[in-house]
């Protein structure tokens, strides 16, 4: 028996003893036995791995390995999910993940859907839609569905909101008034991406000495006491360390 085909064997026989002791579903057996190799790593990326390190760092590990094996796997079960619970929040976290996966129009209905009723005018629903509208390309309505936001909760300091305007507004070419809106929500934005949405803004229009004071900024930040960033955060610090 060829070396790799015994370390497999031995490897298999090792999980599946694992979910004998530790009560996982008895399909396991089936996905290990059945697919060599990839059925003992599907084992230990949806099994093992949760185990060993609940943390924000084995919970990336995990959903990027997720993502590769099974890149629908979230999308389907939320689906289910919403299918036979038909709940607002079912149907939120559906939206969000066609959103995540650039699903826009399902994500657009999901919102319309969800915003029924009581919760015609929730602020956690407008505002996905409205980036969803921006998303497939329909700024000037989500200009309108956060104006209808505004005048639903008229005192509710949302930067995301904030930052969904201001990228209408550049979409839209209005384009003074995104600097105006971008200059506001740089100096209190939790995260990367406002910052450098509006340095690629002033590189694009004109001020290339700005733009590169705020790519520099959005650079050392990864460097700052304290720091955490998120995934989203990382992707626009690699956008600004390209345009330094």
């Amino acid at each position: 028996m060829p070396l790799i085909a015994l370390l497999d064997l031995l490897v298999a026989i090792f999980l599946m003893n694992h979910v004998r002791e530790t009560g996982r579903p008895q399909y396991w057996y089936a996905i290990i036995l059945a697919i060599p190799f990839i059925g003992s790593l599907a084992y230990v990326c949806f099994e093992l791995i949760p185990d060993l390190g609940n943390t924000r760092r084995g919970q990336k590990v995990t959903q990027g390995l997720k993502d590769i094996i099974a890149p629908d796997r979230d999308f389907h079960r939320l689906h289910d999910d919403a299918k036979s619970r038909d709940s607002v929040e079912a149907k939120q976290k559906l939206a969000e993940e066609c959103e995540r996966k650039g699903m826009w129009k399902d994500a657009i209905a999901l919102y319309h859907a969800a915003a029924q009723g009581v919760y015609t005018s929730d602020p956690g629903l407008l505002t996905g839609l409205a980036r969803s509208l921006l998303g497939n390309g329909s700024a000037q309505t989500a200009l309108a569905t956060l104006e209808k936001l505004r005048e639903a909760h008229p005192n509710l300091d949302s930067q995301e909101a904030h930052l969904i305007y201001a990228r209408c507004l550049e979409d839209l070419g209005r384009t003074a008034e995104a600097r105006a809106e971008y200059d506001n929500l740089a100096g209190y934005y939790i995260g990367l991406e406002a910052r450098t949405r509006y340095a690629m803004l002033l590189d694009k229009t004109g001020a290339p000495d700005k733009a590169r004071q705020l790519f520099e900024s959005v650079v050392k930040a990864e460097s700052a006491r304290g720091i955490v960033l998120s995934e989203a955060d990382r992707n626009w610090l690699r956008v600004a360390k390209s345009n330094v």
